[in-house]
């Protein structure tokens, strides 16, 4: 089966997931996936790669946080498999979607983030952290529980200057930017 054919199963299998799970994070719920989705396939069309083991370690990299853990790549890890193996999904190919996904959280040494695999997930994952849509993500998940603009640009940068591939890099400078801006130009704003 092609990635393309996995998607509307690994869709399908987050959603039925998120029914049920004790506790939804609302960034990290089907857009968010879907999201981290087409930008790890434009990374791994720039860097080679499996689409497939992709699609597998991208769509359920968060299941974890829906049970309200921060820290949450060997909890996600731990039930893509169960997933994973009920489908049927290609043995051979499971490991790495796993290892992607055991080491995305942002508390994995970069070290650890061997394969092509994990450090496309991590990579974009975090990118989801920029441009508009990321401007809100860090309004709704920080800065709306109580981070401050200062705290908030520090992430931005911590989140920015920890990417595993400078190609993530050179083809999101401006997402960057324009998160960077916005919280800086806020923070005069509010300081005014």
């Amino acid at each position: 089966m092609t990635a393309e054919k996995w998607i509307p199963i690994l869709e399908k299998e987050l959603g039925e997931f998120m029914k049920t799970a004790p506790k939804i994070s609302v960034v990290h719920k089907t857009d968010h996936v879907r999201r981290v989705w087409k930008t790890s396939k434009r990374l791994c069309g720039k860097l080679g790669g499996d689409l497939e083991t992709m699609a597998a370690a991208v769509f359920l990299h968060d299941l974890g946080r829906h049970y309200g853990l921060e820290i949450h790549g060997e909890k996600s890890a731990e039930l893509a498999e169960l997933v994973l193996t009920r489908l049927g999904f290609p043995k051979q190919k499971v490991e790495d979607a796993l290892d992607a996904i055991r080491k995305h959280d942002y508390d994995t040494p970069a070290s650890e983030r061997k394969s092509l695999y994990s450090r496309i997930l991590f990579d974009a994952d975090n990118l989801d952290a920029f441009g508009r849509v990321g401007v809100l993500r860090f309004i709704q998940f920080y800065y709306l529980k109580g981070k401050t603009i200062p705290q908030v640009l520090e992430l931005i940068e911590k989140r920015w200057n920890g990417m595993s591939l400078k190609e993530s890099k050179e083809m999101f400078r401006k997402d960057y930017e324009y998160t960077r801006d916005y919280f800086l130009e806020l923070q005069k704003e509010m300081e005014a």
